[in-house]
């Protein structure tokens, strides 16, 4: 499994920070060090060691106020911003400037951040018609993946003075995202999107006191599974009204939108929709995959019986009818990615936030689904400032995994998303190990929106008929995207 856009040893020393510099009340304190304990061999050592683990090895560099030019997709519900004009007093925004303004004073460089309203189209056709515009662009993921089938982007790793082997860029997704072992992109700590688009679940505190449910005991002792899930979901369904119908004013033990359901379940249940080959190419595997199956059909089972699923079939990712049901206690469990943590401020009731569970207690791990996130893109029309975008991009990896990473833990440990001591420890199981699905992510208009959400929406759990449907079009889709980056390595 192609997994973990952190590992779980790196998101715990960024949890610890986080709350350091909780304790402290700077986040900008953090120094993301290791300490090691002195030699007992060696009398004359008396104190400990001290190490900055995410500390660069780049020399020093002078780029003559040269302007660092980044092209963006502007999202209301993420931070996809990589520079703040100035500081407004808030935690994540004045930890990116003061990022910003370290970076700058240390290189000699200007930031200039353009964005275009949830697309980057504009810069594709810059790229396309071979303009030296932008230094970076930043994007979703399919669209990445496009851009460089199309010859449009060089490998990250073509950076001077890149070093991905360094903690602050994130290797288990660098790797998750390669193609043919090229690695096209690399998320570094500076991009909280890999965060924010991470799937856990929200529950209802009071009705799970209500009735005896020690749901972060259950997750702590790794008997958080499938089953324990459905047994607490079944119990909590009820036809409030008493009209005889469950409709969207009874309670239910889950609240998702239709597209979210399979792949939040089947990546907790430590599948994949499609599997790598040995040339680290996208293969399309459903029809072989008899384990996927398996579990593809328990999800249906999981959330269709017992009515224990309100059964909403919008395309928005998190419906507002939903949170509203959550918030009004019609629901034990609420799906949610991290940035939508937001809409559940106004929640009286006390909340809790755990990961996906486990297929069964033969798993030994709690994966976590991240819906894609943005990549970082270098443009083959950058050229001349290759140089500066290695350099700047390796400090801000460096710098941010030191400084902004922390401060957005503190945003979510201090707010009204985390309300309890067990968050932290909740948060660095979410966090630790998640996982990026082609079929979710790159593949996601063919196969989650066009093939898993209608089987969802209708109850259709003929996975075996459905992808033999699709094995025709998915196969040549995958092969015209092989032959072009064959074509571009050669």
């Amino acid at each position: 499994m192609k997994r973990n856009l952190l590992t779980g040893t790196l998101a715990l020393l960024l949890i610890s920070a986080a709350v350091t510099s909780i304790g402290c009340g700077d986040a900008s304190t953090d120094t993301g060090t290791v300490t090691q304990a002195p030699d007992a061999g060696n009398t004359t050592e008396t104190a400990a060691v001290t190490e900055n683990i995410y500390a660069h090895d780049l020399g020093s560099y002078d780029f003559g106020g040269e302007t660092f030019t980044i092209y963006a997709r502007q999202l209301m519900h993420l931070n996809s911003a990589m520079h703040a004009e100035a500081a407004d007093g808030t935690t994540l925004n004045d930890a990116l400037y003061e990022r910003n303004v370290r970076l700058m004073e240390q290189y000699n460089f200007k930031f200039e951040e353009i964005f275009e309203e949830n697309d980057t189209k504009q810069a594709r056709l810059a790229v396309m018609a071979g303009e030296d515009t932008y230094d970076i662009i930043n994007t979703r993921c399919v669209y990445a993946f496009n851009y460089a089938m199309e010859g449009l982007l060089r490998p990250v790793s073509d950076l001077p003075e890149i070093d991905l082997s360094k903690p602050y860029w994130d290797k288990e997704l660098t790797d998750a995202m390669s193609i043919g072992n090229i690695p096209f992109f690399a998320v570094g700590a500076f991009n909280t999107s890999g965060y924010e688009y991470t799937h856990l679940l929200a529950f209802n505190k009071e009705l799970a006191a209500n009735n005896d449910f020690d749901v972060y005991g259950t997750v702590k002792d790794g008997s958080w599974t499938f089953a324990a899930m459905r047994e607490m979901m079944k119990t909590v369904v009820a036809d409030i009204n008493g009209d005889g119908t469950m409709d969207r004013a009874d309670r239910y033990g889950l609240l998702s939108a239709a597209k979210q359901i399979l792949p939040c379940f089947w990546i907790a249940a430590g599948q994949e929709s499609m599997k790598m080959d040995a040339n680290d190419y996208p293969t399309y595997s459903l029809l072989s995959d008899e384990q996927f199956q398996t579990v593809f059909v328990e999800i249906f089972d999981l959330v269709y019986d017992s009515n224990v699923w309100h059964q909403y079939t919008d395309e928005e990712n998190v419906h507002p009818e939903e949170v509203n049901m959550f918030i009004g206690g019609q629901g034990l469990f609420i799906d949610m990615p991290v940035f939508y943590l937001e809409t559940l401020r106004a929640m009286d009731t006390d909340f809790g936030l755990i990961p996906y569970p486990k297929y069964d207690e033969a798993q030994t791990e709690y994966f976590s689904r991240i819906e894609g996130c943005e990549q970082t893109c270098i443009p083959v029309t950058n050229v001349k400032d290759l140089e500066m975008t290695g350099v700047i991009l390796e400090a801000m990896a460096s710098d941010s995994a030191q400084h902004l990473v922390p401060a957005f833990y503190e945003t979510l440990l201090k707010s009204k998303f985390a309300r309890d001591n067990d968050s932290e420890e909740m948060l660095e199981i979410v966090f630790g190990n998640r996982v990026f699905d082609w079929g979710d992510t790159v593949y996601c208009p063919e196969l989650r929106d066009g093939q898993f959400s209608p089987m969802m929406k209708k109850n259709n759990r003929d996975i075996a008929s459905v992808a033999a449907k699709q094995e025709k079009t998915m196969t040549k889709k995958i092969a015209d995207a092989i032959a072009a980056f064959e074509e571009l390595n050669q």
